[in-house]
């Protein structure tokens, strides 16, 4: 026998159950601890992201530490012990110019001047023979002093000077020899300007 079942009766419709306290603590729970790990969560978050800012304050901080210490150094007079001493290089490096541009105006000219003569005294060394004293007037007379070892040293200067540029032609007039008591001989060599212009 088949029995008929009314789906619509008002005692098969399901009713809902009403809320009891404890699932109403239980949500409240589950909710509280979703929000809890969330607010968590944004804690770490903002824990970290102080943290990475103020390291970037101190680096900021460091970046202008820096800068002004540069800047001041830039900004600040130099010492006057380094200003003195840059001045007096300056000064040296003019003066060696000059010096410079003098002796090299002497150089290979027939200008008034009398590096030629020295050059050639200096080319025609003789053993023996030590000059100290060297004389050229601008007239063109020379006189040459010094010390020698033997006698014969000194017509050898004197050839060896004919030898030169400067000295080619040049007459020398007077002639002195003396023995000193050291043993050395002491000679004293006089001349008009030479022949050749000299």
């Amino acid at each position: 026998m088949m029995q008929q079942v009314d789906l619509l009766a008002p005692d098969l419709i399901p009713r809902p159950e009403p809320l009891t306290v404890s699932h109403l603590l239980l949500a409240w729970g589950g909710l509280l601890g979703v929000l809890l790990l969330v607010s968590l969560w944004q804690g770490v978050a903002l824990w970290r992201l102080a943290d990475g800012q103020a390291e970037r304050e101190a680096e900021l901080q460091a970046v202008a530490r820096t800068n002004a210490g540069l800047a001041a150094e830039v900004r600040s007079e130099p010492a006057p012990e380094l200003v003195t001493e840059v001045d007096a290089l300056r000064d040296e490096y003019r003066l060696q110019t000059r010096l410079l541009a003098v002796v090299s105006g002497y150089r290979d000219t027939d200008r008034a001047g009398f590096s030629g003569y020295l050059t050639d005294l200096a080319a025609q060394h003789v053993d023996g023979v030590a000059l100290d004293r060297i004389e050229l007037a601008g007239s063109g007379q020379v006189r040459l002093s010094g010390e020698t070892e033997a006698a014969i040293h000194v017509p050898r200067l004197l050839q060896r000077l004919a030898d030169g540029r400067r000295f080619r032609g040049h007459r020398f007039d007077e002639f002195r020899l003396e023995a000193q008591d050291s043993g050395r001989l002491r000679f004293d060599i006089v001349g008009p300007a030479g022949e050749s212009g000299g």
